[in-house]
């Protein structure tokens, strides 16, 4: 009987209805508050997905305005080295002529030479112009790489030597390998595949950039490493992409391919990644697989057939 009354009591209490209220009411604020930072995260996501997506349609045009000065760069330096050239050898001429030596303008010639240091400045002068080639052809490997990012859009299937599509993919990351980070590649004989070619270079872009990141957050880096191996079994091409990475948790793998999911600190990652590369990977009728553990590296494993 007394349980009867003082439950009759507690719920004729105004103050504990008031109380559990205002609980209820901090609760839905505290929801809303976090499905807001959702959203707010999502629409980050969305919005780094969108300018990756700018960036992609406009590489091409970018790549091209880039190629016209260097164009120019490249057609003057030819000239220039022939020139320098001709000019070398009409010295060398000069040079050879007897009677300029009992001429009084060839002390003032051979003190110029002296002061000047003529053949460590012709010297000087073919490095330089070699080091302009060199750079000038590197800016052209970048905007071509361009031009082939920027072509995920596609839609056309092109003939593809995937061999060469990773070469030129890792010639945009070369300036991350040093003596404490090797890069190891075996190249297999694989055939010639009809394929997006754009859309290839973005997942083995991908791929690259998240095994160098996953190496640079080992606290210490010691004879660290990416291997990339390409073969061909049961008429399929096999890519794999080995790293000595921090490796991944098992909830980690199992999630790797949702959408939006990202280990990566915020305004990092845009976890749509993997996701476009499982895609891609499943619109050329193949497979990619990861096998992971942690401490221990990371291995990517895509299986193309060569017809599809």
């Amino acid at each position: 009987m007394m349980d009867l009354i003082s439950k009759k009591n507690e719920c004729c209490n105004p103050t504990g209805q008031n109380e559990q209220m205002e609980k209820e009411n901090q609760q839905l604020k505290i929801n809303n508050n976090n499905f807001r930072h959702e959203i707010k995260l999502l629409n980050e996501k969305l919005n780094k997905s969108e300018t990756l997506v700018q960036f992609s349609e406009n590489a091409s045009e970018i790549a091209h305005e880039i190629n016209n000065p260097v164009n120019l760069v490249s057609s003057s330096t030819s000239i220039l080295d022939k020139s320098v050239k001709y000019i070398i050898h009409l010295i060398g001429l000069y040079q050879q002529i007897p009677s300029l030596k009992n001429q009084p303008i060839y002390k003032k010639i051979q003190s110029y030479e002296d002061e000047i240091g003529v053949e460590l400045t012709i010297k000087e002068l073919s490095r330089c112009l070699i080091r302009i080639k060199k750079a000038v052809d590197r800016v052209h490997e970048v905007t071509n790489n361009l031009s082939v990012l920027g072509k995920s859009q596609e839609t056309i299937k092109l003939k593809v030597d995937v061999n060469e599509s990773i070469k030129n993919t890792l010639t945009m990351a070369e300036t991350a390998f040093n003596n404490n980070l090797q890069l190891y590649t075996e190249f297999g004989n694989i055939p010639i595949i009809n394929s997006y070619r754009g859309k290839l270079n973005e997942v083995f872009t991908n791929l690259i950039e998240n095994a160098l990141e996953a190496i640079q957050e080992k606290p210490e880096l010691k004879n660290e490493f990416l291997f990339i191996k390409t073969s061909l079994k049961n008429n399929k091409i096999i890519i794999e992409f080995k790293d000595s990475g921090i490796g991944m948790s098992t909830k980690t793998k199992e999630r790797l391919f949702e959408k939006f999911y990202t280990t990566k600190s915020q305004g990092k990652g845009t976890g749509l990644g993997m996701t476009i590369c499982k895609r891609i990977i499943e619109n050329h009728k193949g497979t990619i697989e990861v096998e992971s553990e942690q401490g221990k590296g990371t291995t990517f494993t895509i299986s193309l057939p060569v017809k599809h």
